[in-house]
């Protein structure tokens, strides 16, 4: 298989990836207008804007190297970095839920017993348990936001270098 064989199994499967991120996104932006918060905004918007960036990859002319950096940086990064939101909650009779990680919670534990005091004891007795799946949405949405954002930052500084 040549270096151009290979070239031409991308270009389809980018605008496949490209179609349906677009598609999510923008599918999860109008879904949640009114009762979205920002979680919901960002999550859209950055799926959406790489799905885009995707789909117009071969017009936009940049190298594909700087750019798979900065996504792959921004995803670890973002991911690690979302670890400093923390939520905790007590629910019903009783549990008592704790969670980190944004713009989807991915690390959590938590425990239910008769009151709310003992509910709390036995959850922090707990190790914190790990969401794969929320953690691999994660990943990509981060590294969609880095991928966007090297993008722009580039057509930014073409911008300048043409005038």
């Amino acid at each position: 298989m040549t270096v151009t064989d290979k070239v031409e199994m991308v270009g389809p499967a980018r605008a496949a990836i490209g179609l349906m991120s677009l598609l999510i996104g923008g599918f999860w932006l109008v879904m949640s207008p009114f009762g979205g918060d920002l979680t919901d905004a960002f999550l859209g918007a950055v799926v959406a804007a790489g799905g885009l960036v995707l789909l117009l990859w071969h017009r936009l002319g940049l190298s594909g190297r700087p750019v798979s950096v900065a996504a792959g940086a921004a995803g670890v990064t973002g991911t690690l970095a979302g670890l400093t939101v923390y939520a905790s909650g007590i629910c019903c009779m009783f549990s008592f839920f704790e969670s980190r990680g944004w713009p989807l919670t991915w690390l959590g534990r938590g425990a239910v017993a008769d009151t709310s005091d003992e509910a709390i004891r036995l959850a922090r007795l707990e190790s914190w348990g790990v969401y794969p799946t929320d953690l691999l949405i994660d990943l990509v949405v981060w590294a969609y936001a880095g991928m966007v954002l090297a993008v722009l930052i580039g057509l930014v500084v073409r911008a300048i270098r043409s005038r």
